[in-house]
């Protein structure tokens, strides 16, 4: 139901968006029409369910992650005249916020465009939004929830408070950025489709060209607007409630800005380049990559070896915790430098001697190990998913590198939609695979693993069950 939810929200505003063009068609109009119907459906289904846990709701988002796309699938197949494999890639590039296409989006109507940017704002706070409201109205902890949302991090006690604070944030957010992004000359339509895709840390363009047909102050208000949706949630409700110090201090800000300055000045050395435009091309692509955005204004296919290289890593790392944003995040790498730190200086100490590991907080050794586990698991899971697609793309002779095979890999498990090329020249099982590892890295691979584990061991019960009342029988 939760899939329907978002769906409906999705052909609600997609039309709506596509009027500031202006343009509408029998497409749009049904979409309003779908939705509202969809909306009813919802409200009813809602009214009779009663009871709902947290175990349930995580369920539900891994069904919700795989189920999702394909329900938006279906009205974009029939609009775009795509097959339904294609549509479903589409969409689950959308719902992640990771911005991977296979069409030319110049060739597609406004409301095509405004469907695919609507999509990429829904997954990423539509659905934030909606699940927050199910824990509330169900009294759910959100703390879990918001985990396997892809978020990372605590959530506040209050989670009336958590959802009030998140509606009137992300309408801030979407708002401010509408309205300098139009000053910027920007037409409504593009400012509103521009934002929606920036804030999410999405990267679909209503241009083939990405961000690369923009003019400069359009193209750093399109990367400001991913950085803004790529901050830690947490700073916001500092500045909030009058935290300004606190917000200024946070960890993550000054991680996210350095990691951009960082792959910036590597960027600009591995080119050997130091003019305004290499300068600017270098700023753009590593913000780009740290936020998880996957805009572009060249094409990034076309880098060197060692570039390449450095954004994989700029991709993995990702952006902040409880953001918009993907990849194994700020906080968990800024965790782990501490535990090694703290390793080398607990050398030479008395056997046994453990000491505590704070950063903001005191973090419990169950935390840590938690982010530890993820850390290995994600490195894991985009070896093995890299390996997989390294052999498919010889068995299909597809003219891309392994390194190529694992720019787009960590481009998909992050959610960033930077291309080496290979998903133009994808087969459906390519492109299937790099869907399921946009899910997989949406989720955070633990949620998943803990559905596989659950459903796999009430099959097992199943089936154990079966086996002794045949054993009864006879």
């Amino acid at each position: 139901m939760l899939s329907i939810s978002v769906t409906a929200l999705t052909l609600f505003i997609a039309p709506i968006v596509s009027l500031t063009y202006p343009y509408y068609d029998i497409y749009s109009l049904s979409s309003l029409l779908i939705s509202s119907i969809l909306f009813y459906i919802v409200k009813k289904y809602f009214e009779v369910l009663r009871t709902v846990t947290a175990r349930t709701i995580l369920k539900a988002l891994v069904i919700f992650w795989f189920a999702t796309p394909f329900f938006l699938a279906i009205p974009f197949s029939i609009v775009t005249k795509l097959d339904i494999a294609d549509s479903y890639f589409e969409m689950v590039s959308g719902l992640s916020g990771t911005g991977f296409t296979v069409i030319e989006p110049s060739k597609y109507t406004p409301f095509v465009n405004a469907y695919r940017a609507t999509s990429q704002w829904v997954g990423e706070v539509g659905t934030l939004f909606l699940v927050l409201i199910l824990a509330l109205v169900y009294n759910v902890s959100p703390t879990g929830i918001v985990s396997a949302l892809g978020k990372g991090e605590k959530v506040r006690p209050s989670m009336y408070q958590t959802v009030k604070d998140l509606i009137i944030t992300y309408i801030v957010l979407t708002v401010i950025p509408i309205i300098y992004m139009t000053i910027s000359g920007m037409s409504v339509y593009n400012a509103i489709v521009y934002t929606f895709a920036a804030l999410a840390t999405g990267g679909f363009s209503p241009t083939d060209m990405g961000a690369g047909d923009l003019s400069f102050p359009q193209q750093l208000a399109v990367i400001i607007t991913c950085i803004l949706g790529a901050l830690n949630f947490s700073i916001y409700l500092n500045i909030k409630y009058g935290k300004l110090k606190q917000a200024i201090k946070h960890v993550e800000l000054r991680m996210l800005l350095a990691s951009i300055a960082f792959y910036a000045v590597l960027l600009m050395i591995s080119w050997g380049k130091y003019d305004f435009y290499t300068i600017w091309n270098a700023f753009f692509h590593s913000a780009s990559a740290v936020t998880t955005s996957g805009f572009s204004i060249v094409d990034v296919s076309k880098y060197p070896l060692s570039s390449k290289f450095i954004l994989i890593i700029a991709m993995l790392i990702g952006a902040s915790t409880f953001s918009t944003g993907g990849g194994i995040k700020l906080y968990r790498i800024y965790v782990f430098w501490k535990i090694i730190r703290r390793q080398l200086r607990s050398l030479g100490k008395p056997e046994g001697f453990v000491s505590t590991l704070k950063i903001d907080r005191e973090i419990s050794e169950s935390e840590l190990t938690a982010m530890m586990t993820f850390v290995v698991l994600y490195f894991l899971t985009f070896l093995v998913i890299s390996a997989v697609l390294v052999e498919l793309v010889k068995l299909h002779k597809i003219s891309v590198s392994p390194t190529d095979v694992m720019f787009e890999v960590s481009s998909a498990m992050s959610g960033t939609g930077l291309s080496s090329g290979l998903t133009s020249l994808a087969t459906v099982d390519i492109r299937m695979i790099l869907a399921i590892s946009m899910i997989v890295g949406k989720l955070e691979i633990v949620p998943v693993l803990y559905f596989i584990q659950s459903v796999g061991g009430e099959l097992c019960h199943i089936i154990k069950r079966k086996r002794l009342n045949r054993k009864a029988t006879f």
